[in-house]
């Protein structure tokens, strides 16, 4: 291995720098041209580039056509820097963060992953985006599923012991009937008070 200090690192082919130029390029100009509010005509062109595009013709958001914007259903949660159309609250300089990396979040929601005693392993970790949608969900908190959904994505069936707690073999339980999301005073983050159950 060489050790000149003099060496330069190897550029990238000239043709990958064309490509990243032409994709960054392309975005920009799919934003210019259909704005960031969602409509009817743009959708398709939106959700092309950018994950998490609500859907004006699903059941859960419709389109007001007075001002053109989303508007959440009954059922939906919205995250509000994402409705009032502020993309640079959570974008500033990048287009897209990943679920292992969503600690943008921190600059609003900070000291949440330090927030309890007993800390859920992706909320210390600051990976937001495992459990949370970062715009728009048909759940509430944002949530990407129902919670059992999301917790056995982890914490898979042959973990839980059925024997001991009859509710994880209950696939009509939910996991945050007993537990909390995030943290908690008490091991396993369960709740003060479980359902059924007098002190917990």
């Amino acid at each position: 291995m060489s050790t000149d200090p003099l060496r330069r690192t190897p550029r990238r082919p000239a043709g990958a720098r064309l490509t990243a130029v032409l994709v960054v390029a392309l975005v920009v100009a799919a934003n210019v041209w259909t704005g960031c509010t969602v409509t009817k005509s743009n959708y398709k062109t939106l959700s092309l580039f950018f994950d998490g595009v609500p859907d004006p013709e699903s059941k859960v958001a419709t389109i007001d056509e007075a001002t053109g914007k989303v508007v959440p259903g009954a059922n939906m949660s919205i995250h509000a820097p994402y409705a009032e159309e502020s993309c640079s609250e959570c974008h500033r300089g990048r287009l897209r963060m990943t679920k292992n990396n969503s600690g943008m979040c921190a600059s609003c929601h900070e000291g949440k992953e330090r927030e309890h005693e007993y800390m859920h392993g992706p909320v210390a970790a600051q990976a937001c985006l495992w459990c949370h949608h970062p715009h728009e969900s048909k759940h509430k908190h944002l949530m990407r599923d129902s919670d059992r959904a999301i917790c056995t994505l982890c914490h898979v069936p042959e973990m839980l012991s059925s024997d001991r707690v009859p509710e994880h073999a209950d696939n009509a339980r939910g996991c945050l009937e007993c537990h909390t999301g995030h943290g908690g005073p008490r091991p396993f983050m369960l709740r003060d008070a479980t359902p059924g159950k007098e002190g917990g």
